[in-house]
């Protein structure tokens, strides 16, 4: 028998109780499903979708494109976990791919997830020379929190310290 922790009992009970997830039996396992009669079942799936589904969904809209990008990634307020309702999606994106190429897969990604994409495209080359410089924007971005779509974090952390 699988051990479950006396906490997440607790609070799938409760989703049960409220009516958010149902449950179902086989011998001792339980299986939990969204309810689908929940009145607000369409905007908890926004919200996953906004949160926990964001990376999977740029991922995907993405793939045509990943043999043209090194990097993506999503940096700002979303990455520090202090998204509004109001907030956009900041994308970095860092390789061979211009703005007119993902625009349409951008515009795809704004009605999936119910925001603004707000894409900051660069070449490696673009990238490199403005790291270089020392150019503010691009220090505070690679300092701070990200959310990587493609790409290895630590490729990038070494482009970063050189």
């Amino acid at each position: 028998m699988e051990y479950v922790l006396p906490s997440l009992q607790r609070e799938l009970a409760a989703l049960v109780e409220a009516g958010i997830l149902r449950q179902r039996r086989d011998g001792n396992r339980a299986y939990f499903q969204p309810n689908p009669d929940c009145p607000f079942l369409a905007e908890l799936q926004g919200l996953m979708l906004k949160t926990a589904g964001l990376v999977d969904v740029l991922r995907e809209l993405l793939e045509p494109f990943t043999n043209r990008i090194d990097w993506a990634f999503v940096y700002g307020s979303i990455a520090r976990s202090e998204e509004l309702a109001s907030s956009d999606v900041d994308l970095m994106i860092i390789g061979r791919v211009g703005l007119a190429d993902i625009a349409p897969a951008l515009r795809l990604a704004d009605k999936c997830l119910n925001r603004p994409v707000n894409p900051t495209v660069y070449s490696r080359e673009e990238f490199a020379t403005k790291l270089a410089a020392g150019q503010a924007f691009l220090h505070a971005v690679l300092d701070g929190a990200k959310l990587f779509i493609l790409g290895d974090s630590h490729e990038l952390a070494a482009t970063h310290s050189e």
